[in-house]
């Protein structure tokens, strides 16, 4: 198997459940469902059903829950997405195209939280993204 495509549907399992709880959620819903449209078109109505199903859940989900049911819920999304690219590898260039779309918009941002305590001399780096500390 492709890792390349393995690496992409990670990645658009993950987009689309991080999107679940933010302001970007329709626009890569709507991407999502013309995307598969054009290569499943007979499952459309199954695929809007689950999204929004899979929405419903994460966004009931307690916060104890969270990380587990969003593990979850990225695990089965990313097996749709693969299956989708192995029969068809110009799906996985479009929602390649797509996810780069939508995260050169804002529009794929996760929820990120930080809280740090720090005493006497103790440190903290907190980063949303990729962090370079250089100390000598």
């Amino acid at each position: 198997m492709d890792p390349t495509l393995i690496a992409l549907a990670s990645a658009g399992g993950t987009a689309v459940v991080s999107a679940m709880a933010t302001d970007g959620w329709e626009r890569l819903r709507t991407g999502v469902v013309a995307l598969w449209g054009r290569f499943r078109p007979d499952s459309i109505a199954e695929l809007e059903q689950d999204l929004d199903t899979s929405r419903t859940a994460l966004l009931e989900t307690s916060d104890s829950d969270i990380d587990q049911s969003r593990q979850a819920l990225q695990s089965v999304w990313q097996a749709r997405i693969l299956t989708l690219f192995l029969e068809d590898r110009t799906a996985a260039a479009e929602f390649k195209t797509l996810l780069f779309e939508l995260a050169k918009d804002g529009q794929l941002g996760t929820n990120i939280k930080f809280h740090a305590e720090v005493h006497d001399q103790g440190r903290v780096y907190q980063a949303g993204g990729n962090q370079f500390i250089s100390e000598r």
